[in-house]
């Protein structure tokens, strides 16, 4: 495949590395055409630009990783934004305008959410916003949003299958009513709980809260959880602001004095998800972060710990299944502040014999009680945040 010259490339908004861009192709306006790194386009595509944006911001933006197969056809009037890791079949057409006649009085916006898939001779049209992890049935037409893990198909698209983070399964729908049920219960049991004590930290919390919902909302799987201990009221402004924008935002002021060394747990209690990772707020989240850390998380479900082990270079998780409780005392005894991720019904079911007994690190410990009960865990190559320093640290 001939890929576009430097003198094209070097007149887009943005070109990132490692890039294959197709010469058998029509950018109609480079300047306004963002293009991340590790983007693969073949030949035949025909992007669209009626006219410049005033601001000079771009009108197309192309995700890090995506793949666009043949005959793409993306017309921009407003925007439309591809992210990280989508897939796009071939003969594949998308439009923030219902019809193409229509003028920028009418502008909207298009958003594929990460990792989603769009299926050949597809149609994506007018103000459409389609969530992360989703599939589009081939030669579907969607006209409406998409909520985040779900798979449309039809003419005009409707819901085929809805993910539940309690069963771990793709469950079959036939009608709007019945994918909604499942949203429902999806929110009332997410996949990941990521709960958040605080001291203090009122501008930590804000950045880190920002960095989590860049990648989130509430069609997500992900919960927050938010336990103030300090009761600082600048920490309670921020978890407000969050607690009007999101509902899967909990918040907790706490009234009691909390020693120090049970303040990761009583965090932790305050999970609903089926698995739990504790962070210190004092770190953000690197972007596109968190989906590929859900897959790895529905990919071990019988896990009882998932040990993340920061990588030298980011790059996808590299997992690894290993057992017992001696492994997993080996592989933590250069640091017991790794990273780890819980899952929270043998949490619960261990909550009792820990609490029981007295010990210097009741966070480790607890670690400790999951794998004397299941002695499943997973070791899990991956840079989360954004020093190394961010991780659920014991005190």
């Amino acid at each position: 495949m001939h890929t576009i010259p430097a003198s094209l490339h070097n007149r887009l908004y943005r070109y990132g590395t490692r890039c294959r861009i197709s010469s058998d192709g029509v950018l109609s306006l480079p300047e306004q055409t963002a293009i991340g790194s590790g983007v693969l386009v073949r030949e035949g595509y025909r992007w669209d630009i009626p006219s410049p944006a005033k601001d000079g911001l771009p009108r197309i933006v192309i995700g890090d990783r995506c793949e666009c197969n043949r005959f793409l056809t993306i017309h921009a009037t407003g925007k439309v934004e591809l992210k990280a890791d989508v897939i796009t079949g071939p003969h594949v057409y998308i439009s923030d305008t219902m019809q193409a006649w229509q003028t920028e009085a009418s502008v909207s916006t298009v958003t594929i959410g990460e990792g989603s898939w769009i299926g050949a001779h597809s149609s994506i049209l007018g103000q459409v916003r389609i969530g992360r992890g989703c599939v589009v049935g081939a030669g579907s037409v969607v006209l409406r949003d998409v909520p985040d893990y779900c798979v449309v198909a039809g003419n005009p698209a409707k819901f085929r299958r809805v993910y539940e983070p309690s069963s771990g399964e793709w469950v079959k729908v036939h009608t709007e009513a019945e994918a909604r049920e499942v949203l429902v219960r999806r929110s009332k049991e997410p996949l990941l709980s990521i709960c958040l004590p605080v001291r203090n930290q009122a501008g930590e919390l804000r950045r880190c809260l920002e960095s989590i919902y860049a990648q989130t909302d509430d069609d997500g799987l992900i919960e927050v959880c938010v336990l103030d201990a300090a009761q600082a009221e600048e920490a309670d402004q921020v978890a407000r602001h969050f607690g009007d924008l999101y509902r899967s935002f909990c918040y907790h002021r706490n009234t009691a004095s909390i020693d120090s060394s049970h303040l990761n747990l009583h965090a932790a209690d305050m999970a609903r998800g089926k698995f739990i990772l504790l962070h210190e707020p004092g770190t953000s989240f690197h972007p596109n972060t968190l989906t590929p850390l859900l897959n790895i998380i529905h990919t071990h479900p019988d896990c009882a710990v998932i040990l993340l082990q920061p990588a030298l270079i980011r790059t996808t998780p590299q997992s690894e299944r290993l057992e017992g409780l001696t492994e997993f005392v080996k592989r933590t005894a250069s640091s017991s502040s790794l990273p780890v991720i819980l899952n929270r019904r043998e949490w619960e079911r261990t909550g009792a014999s820990a609490q029981a007994k007295h010990y210097l690190n009741p966070w480790l410990s607890r670690q400790h009680a999951l794998l004397q009960a299941n002695p499943q865990f997973c070791l899990c190559r991956y840079t989360l945040t954004k020093t190394e320093e961010a991780s659920p640290s014991a005190p």
